[in-house]
């Protein structure tokens, strides 16, 4: 029989993989197509899978949020970090582009204490700190260079932590797949509205990055998804985080990408960061367990 966690741990690991080979072939369609027109064709791609699978389970309500001013919201506020963060991978190494965004989990961590009224702990304090240094590691060289765009992942990152406090508080009332649709719609809508006739020109190339794009980040969204169901929510943040390993070898062969020092020891110190909260994450999930086991 498979144990369960290791079964998570593979899952989560390869949908980590799938995931970066998505940010990689979009950084690729970069190269010879805009923003909007990558986002657009992606999103259509993306939506194809998703349809069939409603369309032949018959679950068609699936793809209907249950609030609709909800879901307009998260959808838009996912579609907001998605065009921030493909802005920014035509700009910067796809390791720290990555590497950046995945400051959200420690955001998250913070700022949910604060809002349902918990204490902040200092295991907590410390992941905050050695995240926060490793920004600045990561941002102050470009900083001096009057590089702006190494702050976009970063506002990436606070815009996933937003919506993620959101979806935490009202994820039981909500879709998923409902989530996941009207973000790819909302995207394509938005970049229609930069639709150019030069768009229509057929390049099987660039319509394979697209169409290849689409499949990996659903099999890898999926896949994430999948890995919650045998193992603990927090346990698998730290999994995640494999992403920038990913990140890392894929820019490294791909686009012959070299990180500087600063770079390699701010990535580091984030990563550092998001596993000691989602070991904290983990650590309050077996105390809570141990309490309502207890007898009374």
């Amino acid at each position: 029989m498979i144990n369960p966690t290791l079964l998570a741990v593979s899952m989560m690991t390869t949908a980590s993989l799938l995931v970066t080979v998505n940010d990689a072939l979009v950084k690729e369609a970069l190269v010879h197509a805009g923003t909007a027109e990558v986002l657009f064709f992606r999103g259509l791609f993306a939506l194809v899978p998703i349809l069939i699978y409603a369309l032949l389970w018959r679950r068609p309500e699936t793809l209907l949020p249950r609030n609709i001013k909800l879901a307009f919201f998260l959808s838009a506020l996912a579609a907001l970090s998605l065009f921030l963060f493909t802005i920014s991978l035509r700009f910067i190494p796809l390791a720290s582009a990555i590497t950046l965004a995945y400051l959200s989990p420690i955001m998250v961590a913070l700022a949910s204490p604060l809002l349902v009224g918990e204490r902040i702990s200092r295991l907590q304090w410390s992941a905050a700190l050695t995240g926060f240094a490793g920004v600045v590691a990561m941002t102050s060289p470009a900083l001096e260079a009057k590089n702006w765009i190494i702050l976009l992942p970063v506002l990436v990152a606070v815009t996933i932590a937003g919506r993620d406090i959101i979806i935490r508080n009202s994820i039981a009332r909500e879709r998923t797949m409902a989530l996941v649709v009207w973000t790819h719609l909302l995207t394509v809508g938005v970049a229609a509205l930069a639709f150019d006739s030069a768009w229509l020109r057929f390049d099987m190339r660039q319509f394979g990055l697209y169409a290849a794009a689409a499949i990996t980040v659903s099999l890898g969204t999926a896949g994430m998804i999948a890995a919650l169901r045998y193992a603990s929510a927090a346990s698998m943040s730290a999994v995640k985080y494999s992403c920038v390993l990913w990140a890392g070898l894929i820019g490294w062969l791909a686009f012959s990408e070299k990180l500087s020092i600063e770079m390699i020891c701010g990535g580091m110190l984030i990563v550092a960061s998001g596993i000691i909260i989602a070991w904290h994450e983990s650590r309050k999930g077996d105390a809570r367990t141990d309490t309502a086991e207890k007898p009374n």
